[in-house]
């Protein structure tokens, strides 16, 4: 008991870190339904307030702590201990999925996103040269499909052909981009 408690613990953490990163946007499909691909730059996709990978991670964690704490510091039953860690991991999910439904997916379809900040933060790679304030190309990947974009550099210096950059805005058909070096170095 204590192996598969402790298991589901380390499981329920490393999710909740991987949903904190990644968010909610890239829920998992409910068992049995399409799979159908979510993006954070397509505004029809949603979570799903029920089927996500926050709520999962707080059933593994609470599961898992609720069950190895009494495992090791009752003496119930292995039965016992495992029916009241899955009624409090079942809680944590129940929990964590209404804090989604009433106020993570309310505050995300109120919000007013500014068009030209999409793609901010996006990995691209110069395809042609950008000159001292001039314009060149870059190729980003976004959900699955390779597109082209005219780029200036953020601080009017040149952008090599074949360096990585990270898009900070797009204005007017025009991204503006930053060498991906320096924002590392800030990192």
């Amino acid at each position: 008991m204590t192996v598969v408690t402790l298991a589901f613990f380390v499981t329920g953490l490393v999710l909740g870190v991987y949903a904190m990163l990644h968010g909610t946007e890239r829920s998992v499909a409910p068992m049995g339904a399409p799979h159908e691909r979510r993006s954070e730059h397509n505004p029809a996709s949603e979570p799903s307030a029920l089927f996500n990978l926050a709520s999962i991670a707080a059933f593994g964690v609470v599961f898992g702590l609720t069950g190895y704490l009494l495992d090791r510091h009752t003496g119930f039953s292995w039965v016992a201990s495992l029916v009241v860690a899955l009624v409090a991991g079942g809680g944590a999910y129940a929990l964590q999925s209404l804090l989604i439904a009433r106020w993570a997916i309310p505050s995300a379809r109120a919000d007013d996103m500014d068009p030209r900040y999409l793609l901010q933060g996006t990995l691209a790679r110069i395809t042609h040269e950008a000159q001292a304030n001039g314009t060149g190309t870059l190729v980003y990947e976004l959900d699955g499909h390779e597109c082209t974009l005219p780029v200036r550099s953020l601080d009017g210096d040149a952008l090599a052909e074949g360096i990585e950059v990270v898009i900070d805005r797009v204005d007017e058909g025009v991204a503006f981009a930053e060498p991906w070096s320096a924002v590392e170095q800030r990192l």
